[in-house]
């Protein structure tokens, strides 16, 4: 589960690094994103060495969502309604059910 955790919190740091990227016009943050992108991959595809693909994807997809909203909201403030927080509640029950 650290792998798929890990994997999930390099792609949400790539995605902040998106923002900063501004398109791809800003060299390093660019470079940021493609590398952390590429440390998620290399994460997630170890991960699938002792569990299945299905799982492994969608779990890490699942805490990806939510560590990008928060991210977004710790770096860059962005904002959520009630509806996009009990949206993410639904996304954390869902990692929870297809984790077991």
């Amino acid at each position: 589960m650290g792998l798929i955790v890990g994997g999930s919190f390099a792609f949400a740091v790539g995605g902040a690094f998106m923002k900063a990227s501004h398109g791809f016009t800003r060299f390093v943050p660019s470079a940021c994103v493609v590398m952390f992108f590429a440390v998620g991959a290399a994460f997630l595809a170890r991960a699938m060495t002792t569990d299945n693909m299905s799982s492994t994807v969608v779990v890490g997809l699942g805490i990806e969502a939510v560590l990008t909203v928060v991210l977004g909201m710790l770096l860059l403030g962005d904002r959520i309604t009630p509806a996009q927080f009990a949206g993410l509640l639904f996304i954390l029950g869902g990692v929870v059910l297809v984790r077991h």
